[in-house]
């Protein structure tokens, strides 16, 4: 059985997490108010966790008593980029992907029950599809959900088939106006890191385009697993 002193620790430890959710593009800055209106939580307890996270640098007070992430996120977020050091040459080979396709190459990761678009590349056409980097989409539709699911062992339709062609392409599924498709990337250890995606308005996806951008992703695929063993 948990001590007293190990319950209230693990629990100081989920409240300066639930503080730290808190902040948002749109909530750059928090009151001690808001913050316990958005947590429940009483404003004593909110100061009193926001000052342990002050001394460590997770937080920062301003003039007007207001807080703002600290410099310590900008630290932790660093480590994470570096500990994705393909990022950069991802976003390289997207860029390429949309001068051949013309449509929208992103790359998606899979946080908890959602897809994260992690990169995008747009192509310079007025009609395209848009999406912001950071956009939370479902986990069990479109082609990059699809990839994810079959290689982090979840229910999706057609799992084997994707299992075994390692692609997958999705038509109207989410938005009957968009198509996309999708091919894995994976890490030197043979780890899912993400899915490769191009994305465009279901007319430009014939039978033949279709086949032409899974051929544009699976060669964008291989440069990049082939430099990702060359770095480690």
């Amino acid at each position: 059985m948990k001590n007293k002193r190990e319950i209230n620790g693990v629990e100081a430890v989920n409240k300066a997490l639930e503080i730290l959710n808190c902040f948002t593009e749109r909530d750059e800055t928090l009151s001690v108010t808001k913050i316990s209106n958005l947590t429940g939580n009483y404003k004593s307890r909110i100061s009193r966790i926001s000052k342990s996270l002050e001394n460590y640098g997770y937080l920062r007070k301003l003039n007007n008593g207001k807080l703002k992430l600290g410099n310590s996120i900008g630290r932790l977020i660093e480590i994470y980029d570096n500990s994705f050091n393909f990022k950069n040459l991802i976003k390289d080979e997207l860029d390429l992907i949309v001068i051949k396709s013309n449509e929208t190459a992103s790359f998606f990761i899979k946080q908890k029950e959602q897809r994260i678009c992690m990169l995008t590349s747009e192509p310079n056409k007025p009609i395209k599809h848009i999406i912001e980097i950071g956009a939370k989409k479902p986990l069990d539709k479109g082609s990059s959900g699809h990839i994810l699911c079959a290689y982090n062992n979840l229910p999706i339709k057609d799992k084997q088939f994707i299992l075994k062609n390692e692609y997958a392409m999705s038509f109207g599924e989410r938005d009957k106006e968009i198509a996309s498709v999708s091919v894995p990337i994976f890490s030197q250890k043979d780890r899912i890191l993400g899915a490769l995606t191009i994305t465009g308005h279901i007319s430009n996806f014939n039978k033949k385009n279709s086949i032409f951008f899974l051929n544009i992703l699976r060669s964008s695929k291989t440069k990049i697993e082939k430099k990702l063993k060359k770095t480690h």
